[in-house]
């Protein structure tokens, strides 16, 4: 991980995020079994940049890869940018997750984690799984999550500004 991209740091970059939230870890965010409460739906991987990046997108499933590929995307042209989304098959069972994005020329890296969800949310009432959306800018890569009725992303109801988690202040 690049030096500037520390987990700290990253995880300040989550515009849900209030001041105080690292007191959050002490809260009971598992159910019985250990398990994460919910399940990974979604990841999308955005080029805010004005030049062509390639984006490097690894995950892990239970500490195992599930997914490791290269998408390239092309730089921003007045509003319109270049996305990616991933939406899988193995996802959306409440295992741990771990997902890094990392962009060439200039190279920037980020992850995620379900544990990084756990900790900034208190309660994630009906929501089944989180939903994962790193912007890649020309200094660094930002992320931002929210919370997803349902682990079907291909639903007109799976996301929206209602679907927010409650996090603990």
């Amino acid at each position: 991980m690049a030096p500037s991209t520390t987990r700290r740091h990253f995880i300040a970059t989550i515009p849900f995020v209030t001041l105080g939230a690292g007191c959050m870890g002490s809260l009971p965010l598992r159910d019985e079994s250990g398990s994460p409460r919910v399940g990974l739906g979604k990841i999308s991987v955005l080029n805010s940049r004005d030049t062509r990046t390639t984006a490097d997108i690894t995950v892990l499933r239970g500490g195992r890869p599930v997914y490791e590929q290269s998408h390239t995307l092309e730089g921003r042209e007045a509003n319109r940018v270049d996305m990616v989304e991933v939406v899988e098959a193995w996802m959306g069972q409440n295992v741990a997750y771990e997902i890094a994005v990392t962009a060439r020329n200039p190279r920037v890296e980020a992850t995620f984690s379900t544990s990084d969800a756990e900790q900034l949310v208190e309660d994630w009432g009906e929501n089944e799984c989180f939903y994962v959306h790193f912007d890649i800018t020309s200094e660094e890569i930002l992320a931002a999550f929210s919370g997803m009725d349902t682990c079907h992303p291909s639903s007109s109801s799976s996301t929206g500004s209602g679907d927010r988690p409650t996090l603990h202040r």
